[in-house]
């Protein structure tokens, strides 16, 4: 039997391990063609040899999404290795600092938002032209419960996830009616 994604090409960011690889080893064992990005080279060539041992197929792709042209890089890679993009899980996180709002490191406010709000924000912005041209496609933004409620000392983890789920309220809005569910 065929799985829900047989023949999908699936692009997961930050799947060097933990919630990404799990959430790679699932799209391929649901029979999706999947591109593993991470800016950890041994645990993404460590979730490709898992996929590829389960007998699917898998490609990693290094890159850093707080770099802009880096997830521009990586999404023109898939688009030229599998010809198209079906789905595409923005993972890639960090936790950050951890300080009361005061005293919060401005370096590492900026480090999480690019990662955790930018990043995926840019994910989107280069993964949804391939889509439209397709008709169809489907994004995942990964967020928190701190997406939806705070937590003393996390403020910049907090803000970013908040924002995410914003943005992508957003994207969903204005890409539902062609086609792309964003979640």
């Amino acid at each position: 039997m065929a799985g829900q994604v047989q023949g999908k090409v699936a692009l997961v960011t930050g799947a060097a391990s933990g919630i990404g690889r799990q959430v790679a080893l699932l799209l391929a064992k649901e029979g999706a063609l999947v591109v593993v990005s991470d800016v950890s080279d041994v645990g993404g060539q460590e979730t490709v040899q898992l996929i590829k041992a389960a007998g699917a197929e898998a490609t990693f792709v290094r890159c850093d999404v707080s770099q802009p042209q880096e997830i521009e890089k990586l999404l023109d890679t898939v688009v030229a290795t599998y010809g198209k993009l079906d789905c595409a899980v923005n993972n890639a996180g960090i936790a950050g600092a951890s300080a009361p709002t005061a005293d919060y490191p401005l370096e590492s406010w900026n480090k999480v938002l690019a990662i955790n709000l930018t990043a995926p924000w840019l994910c989107m912005k280069y993964e949804i032209p391939h889509m439209l041209k397709q008709g169809k496609g489907a994004i995942v933004n990964m967020a928190s419960i701190l997406g939806t409620t705070s937590f003393a000392t996390s403020s910049a983890y907090v803000a970013a996830k908040h924002g995410l789920i914003g943005a992508t309220k957003t994207a969903a809005l204005e890409y539902s009616r062609q086609g792309i569910r964003i979640n």
